[in-house]
C-alpha cells in the first residue's frame, strides 16, 4: 500500500469520513422525518385520514427505499461509492423540493416515494466505506456514530421543522414565481431539502474512495461467496437463526421508534393542544439528545463489552434497550400533564435507540466483504418494511379501526409501541448464541 492510500484508508481520516457521512444522514432525515409535523396540515387541505398519512410517513418512503436498496448495494460492492452517494443525496434533494411543489394526495406519494429512492444509497453504501476503513472489532463505534445521525437527524427535523412553521406563519405565508402561493406545508418541504445542495458538493469534493479490505475470515469464504445476489441470499440461509435476528429483531425495535417518531407530534397536538412548533422544539430536543446518546452510548457500550470476551455484546445491547424502553411508552400516554409526558418520552427514546448502535454494527461484523452492502440492504428491505412502514400504519391502524377516534392516538401508541418492543427483544434475545459461534468461528 503506498503513502496516500495509507493515508486515505487509515482511521483517522475514516473518523473524517464518518463526520461527513453523519452530515448527509441528518441532510436526509430532514427531507424524511420533517412530515411528521406537517400531519395536522395535510390531513386539513388534502382531506386524508391517519391511515393515508401513515402511508405517506412510512410506505411511499420506505418501500420503495428498501427495495432499490439491494440493487444499490450490489452496485456499491463493486462501483465508486462516493460517486454513488452524491448522486444520491443530489435525487433525494430534487425529490423533496418536488414533494413541496405537489398539489394531490397522489402526487405528494409519488414524490415521497422518489425521496426514497435517492436516500436508498446512503445506508449501505456508507456501510461499505466505514467497513474499509476501520478494523472489525474497531468498527462498531464508528458505525453506531453514523447511525446515530439518522436519530440526531430526527431531532433536526422537527426543530428546524417547528421553527420553519412558525416564521413562515409570522410571515404569512411564501409564493414562488410560476407556482404562486405556497401552502404552509409545501414551503416546509422545499426549504427543509436546500441544505442537500451544499451537503452534495462537499461529500463529493472531500470523501475519497478506500481500498477495499480483505474478508476477515479466512481464504475458503472469499471464494465461497463470490459477488452475486444469488451468492449472498445463499449465505443468510446458512446462517438464518442469526441474521432473522438482527434482521426481524431489531426492525420490530426500529418500528417501535418510528411509531413514536411518527404520531408523537399528533398526540401533543390532539390530545394537549400544543402547536406543531412547539412540539417541534420539544421532540426535536428529545430525539437530538437522547438518541443521539442511546445509539453512540450502545456502540460504546458494545465495543467495551466485546473487549471484555461478550461476542454476543451488539444483540445483548439491543435486547437490554427495548425491554427497558417498554415501561415508559407504556406511561407516556397516561401523563396528564405534557412536561411529564416528555419527560417520559426521553428515557423511552434513549433506551430505544441503543440497538441501532451496537446492533446494527453486527451486520457488517458478520457479512463477507464482496457482498457486505447487499446484505446491509437486505437488513434496510426488512428494516423499512417492518420498522419505518409498520411501525406508523400500525398505530394509525389503531386509530382509525379500533378506536375510530382521532383524538385516541395516545392510545394507539401505548399498544402498538411496547408490542413491537416485545417482539424486537425476544428475536435479538435469540441470536445471541449464533453470533457468538459466527464470531468465534471468524476469529479462528
Amino acid at each position: 500500500m503506498n503513502t496516500r492510500e495509507g493515508r486515505l484508508s487509515g482511521e483517522g481520516y475514516g473518523w473524517y469520513v464518518v463526520f461527513v457521512l453523519c452530515v448527509c444522514g441528518v441532510v436526509a432525515f430532514i427531507d424524511r422525518q420533517i412530515i411528521n409535523l406537517l400531519v395536522e396540515y395535510i390531513k386539513a387541505d388534502l382531506a386524508v385520514s391517519d391511515t393515508q398519512i401513515s402511508l405517506l410517513q412510512g410506505f411511499a418512503f420506505a418501500v420503495f427505499y428498501a427495495l432499490v436498496a439491494i440493487p444499490l448495494g450490489r452496485i456499491a460492492d463493486s462501483t465508486n461509492r462516493r460517486l454513488l452517494i452524491t448522486v444520491g443525496i443530489c435525487a433525494w434533494t430534487v425529490a423533496a423540493i418536488c414533494c413541496g411543489l405537489a398539489q394531490t394526495y397522489a402526487q405528494l406519494f409519488f414524490a415521497r416515494m422518489m425521496v426514497g429512492v435517492g436516500e436508498a444509497v446512503l445506508t449501505p453504501a456508507g456501510f461499505s466505506l466505514l467497513a474499509d476503513f476501520f478494523r472489525p472489532r474497531r468498527l462498531a463505534r464508528p458505525v453506531s456514530v453514523f447511525t446515530a445521525s439518522s436519530f440526531f437527524g430526527s431531532g433536526i427535523a422537527l426543530m428546524v421543522g417547528g421553527y420553519i412553521i412558525n416564521a413562515i406563519q409570522a410571515a404569512d405565508g411564501i409564493s414562488l414565481p410560476f407556482f404562486g402561493p405556497l401552502r404552509l406545508w409545501q414551503a416546509v418541504f422545499i426549504i427543509g431539502a436546500l441544505p442537500g445542495i451544499p451537503a452534495a458538493i462537499w461529500f463529493f469534493l472531500s470523501v475519497r474512495e478506500p481500498p477495499r479490505r480483505s474478508a476477515p475470515s479466512s481464504q475458503q469464504s472469499s471464494r465461497e461467496y463470490r459477488r452475486g445476489f444469488l451468492e449472498a441470499i445463499r449465505y443468510v440461509g446458512n446462517n438464518r437463526r442469526l441474521f432473522l435476528s438482527i434482521y426481524a429483531g431489531i426492525s420490530f425495535l426500529a418500528a417501535a421508534q418510528f411509531a413514536l417518531g411518527a404520531w408523537i407530534p399528533a398526540y401533543f397536538i390532539r390530545t394537549h393542544g400544543w402547536s406543531a412548533g412547539d412540539i417541534g422544539y420539544a421532540q426535536g430536543f428529545v430525539f437530538l439528545v437522547c438518541a443521539t446518546i442511546g445509539v453512540v452510548g450502545g456502540g460504546w457500550l458494545t465495543d467495551a463489552m466485546q473487549a471484555r470476551g461478550h461476542r454476543d455484546a451488539n444483540l445483548k445491547t439491543s435486547t437490554f434497550g427495548g425491554l427497558l424502553a417498554m415501561p415508559f411508552a407504556v406511561a407516556i400516554p397516561l401523563a396528564s400533564d405534557p412536561m411529564v409526558a416528555v419527560s417520559l418520552l426521553a428515557p423511552a427514546v434513549l433506551f430505544g435507540a441503543v440497538p441501532f448502535g451496537g446492533g446494527v454494527a453486527a451486520l457488517p461484523m458478520v457479512s463477507p466483504p464482496q457482498f457486505r452492502a447487499q446484505l446491509v440492504a437486505f437488513y434496510l428491505l426488512v428494516a423499512n418494511i417492518l420498522g419505518q412502514a409498520g411501525g406508523p400504519w400500525l398505530v394509525a391502524q389503531f386509530t382509525d379501526r379500533v378506536f375510530a377516534d382521532d383524538a385516541a392516538v395516545g392510545w394507539s401508541l401505548m399498544i402498538a409501541v411496547p408490542i413491537l418492543l416485545a417482539i424486537g427483544s425476544l428475536l435479538t434475545l435469540s441470536g445471541w448464541r449464533p453470533l457468538r459461534a459466527q464470531l468465534a468461528d471468524a476469529s479462528a
